[in-house]
């Protein structure tokens, strides 16, 4: 059983010494991945052999994609995670299932000492933020998580009151405000429409997870087929799987008819295949689309700067809901997130990750 080999949650208050104040240890600590200090909970860790909680099928850096052939070992222990969540991590499922706890939202367990719960985080079908909570002590690992309207498919993301709070720092710098969400459908069937306008083939560099499945109900319903690289078409098919409805994603093999779009995935931007198209229009629908060094990079059209994760602004609001004063920033502009936090008033922001190598060099 879990319980058998849980530890304390918190050791307690700081220790007196005739010396100095030696203050209680963070909540969150970095050792291959982010884990609870003084717990066997790993979040978003592929490695370990306690219990590694998978808040999303949302690829973390340095894991493969759930639509990748090429798939990664994960850890040796249990997995905590939705059966959503289980269902969109594809080929990697069926190798998880024989150990996965697989828990719905709104429903407390008891480990060991800790009271855990499942909370929606917003951003993707059953994404989830973990609330961990021993004695007094109230933790929530949200991960990347959203308030507002959720993604498609996903429940709308919640929040809990919380002294020590884990964020994904992937947009983590104030450059990065995103257009809402109609926004970001009008603008999609605009450039699809001028595109074809003009002769040419309309292309949607994007992600096979994440903003793609919130705009493309928008322009289906306008009358637009759509075609896409085996990503896509894949990343579709997990959706159905895991009970979400969606558009059908029929697979691109070098042509596009005159009332169909394509999507591509942007670390494709120069695949030989795109250039069947003759005169393709390139339209990059992406979180990332919000910072324009990353646009001139990759050469696109149309920028159009929206994502299912939260931006600079949505971040702060999350960490303002959750009222906690001890924050952990992870991946991404987890530094800057954590600067802005402190700039706000909470006094122990910091960024989480693995030990900075010395540059010898410049």
């Amino acid at each position: 059983m879990l319980g058998n080999h849980a530890r304390h949650l918190y050791n307690g208050p700081a220790r007196m010494s005739s010396k100095k104040v030696i203050a209680p240890s963070r909540t969150f600590v970095f050792r291959g991945g982010t884990r609870i200090a003084g717990t066997v909970i790993a979040c978003d860790a592929w490695r370990g052999d306690d219990l590694s909680f998978i808040s999303s099928a949302r690829p973390r850096p340095g894991q493969p994609a759930p639509t990748d052939r090429n798939t990664t070992r994960p850890a040796r222990g249990q997995i905590l995670t939705t059966e959503t969540t289980l269902a969109l991590l594809g080929p990697r499922a069926e190798r998880l299932r024989t150990r996965a706890l697989l828990l719905g939202y709104g429903r407390p367990f008891t480990l060991g000492t800790l009271r855990i719960e499942l909370l929606p985080a917003g951003i993707l079908p059953g994404a989830a933020a973990l609330s961990c909570e021993g004695g007094e002590r109230r933790i929530l690992y949200a991960g990347a998580a959203r308030l507002g309207p959720p993604s498609m498919g996903a429940v709308a993301g919640a929040v809990r009151a919380a002294d020590a709070l884990c964020l994904d720092g992937t947009f983590g710098h104030p450059r990065f405000s995103f257009v809402s969400l109609a926004e970001a459908q009008g603008a999609a069937c605009a450039f699809a429409r001028a595109a074809r306008a003009e002769g040419c083939a309309p292309v949607f560099l994007t992600a096979p997870f994440g903003p793609v499945h919130d705009v493309v109900p928008a322009l289906v319903a306008e009358g637009w087929r759509l075609r896409g690289h085996r990503s896509a078409v894949a990343a579709t098919a997990l959706y159905r799987r895991a009970g979400v409805d969606g558009p059908v994603v029929a697979r691109f093999s070098g042509t596009l008819a005159a009332d169909e779009v394509l999507l591509w995935p942007a670390d494709a931007r120069q695949a030989g295949l795109l250039g069947r198209l003759g005169r393709p229009r390139l339209a990059w629908l992406s979180g990332w689309a919000a910072d324009a060094d990353s646009v001139a990079r990759l050469g696109v059209d149309r920028a159009i700067p929206y994502s299912n994760l939260a931006d600079h602004a949505a971040l702060l609001a999350y960490a303002a809901a959750t009222g906690a004063r001890e924050i952990a920033a992870v991946d991404g502009f987890a530094q800057d997130l954590a600067n802005a936090l402190r700039d706000g008033g909470i006094a122990d922001a910091y960024a989480l990750g693995p030990p900075r190598q010395i540059s010898l060099f410049d």
